[in-house]
């Protein structure tokens, strides 16, 4: 089914529109509560969100991750990096129990030894330049820096979670996960084209991905059914 400019505005404008517009609590966040500038906090914070959202529903990795806080878990890189393997051993323990399912503990762990890394850098201004060549300002973050936190080989960081997580940073990307996979199937699409014609439309790609992810959990739920959905909706 070919996906003309015109039909792509229509499905953005009638999806977003679905959802509640601006008054979308995940546009709001989109507009104006993502971090306008560039620090290991704010990458530890997306970091951490990415590795446990995988392969969740975005109610289950908030439900999990507010348990963590109550088992002890902080979102601070500094403490974390303070913790030694007894310590983080004693909190997945506390969190999952006896014996901590494989896949949880690499999470953990990744999020430990992400928390290391950011702890080593003396300043902000190192780990910019490691990180995102020097880049200051969230909004100037582009394919280059997916790339280049892609080839710094942190655990569970790939090009969908890099994207995924410099989006939340405040760049603008499109995390190439389920509902858009669904989506470029569906329109028989590349991720190249969707990008290009939504910069032809002048549709962020960022809040293109959130109003896309937003109605599909709402409206359909399961990506087997967006080929359905999308005929009867957007013929």
């Amino acid at each position: 089914m070919k996906l003309t400019t015109k039909k792509l505005k229509k499905i953005f404008d009638k999806c977003f529109s679905e959802i509640g517009r601006e008054k979308n609590k995940d546009v709001q966040w989109y507009l104006k509560k993502r971090p306008k500038r560039i620090t290991k906090q704010s990458f530890f914070e997306q970091a951490v969100w990415a590795i446990w959202v995988a392969g969740k529903t975005r109610r289950s990795a908030e439900t999990f991750l507010s348990r963590a806080e109550e088992k002890g878990f902080v979102w601070d890189f500094t403490t974390i990096a303070s913790w030694n393997k007894a310590r983080l051993t004693k909190f997945m323990e506390k969190l999952h129990g006896r014996p901590v399912p494989k896949g949880a503990r690499k999470r953990w762990e990744a999020i430990y030894q992400i928390a290391k890394l950011l702890n080593n850098y003396s300043n902000e201004a190192e780990f910019r330049k490691e990180f995102f060549n020097g880049k200051i300002k969230s909004a100037e973050l582009d394919k280059n820096d997916v790339k280049n936190l892609v080839k710094l080989g942190l655990p569970f960081i790939r090009k969908a979670n890099a994207s995924f997580i410099l989006r939340n940073m405040g760049g603008e990307f499109i995390k190439h996960d389920r509902w858009v996979e669904a989506f470029l199937r569906h329109y028989n699409l590349s991720l190249d084209d969707l990008e290009k014609m939504l910069q032809t439309l002048n549709i962020p790609l960022g809040l293109f991905d959130i109003v896309i992810w937003a109605y599909c959990e709402k409206f359909i739920g399961d990506t087997k059914k967006l080929n359905e959905h999308f005929k009867q909706a957007f013929g």
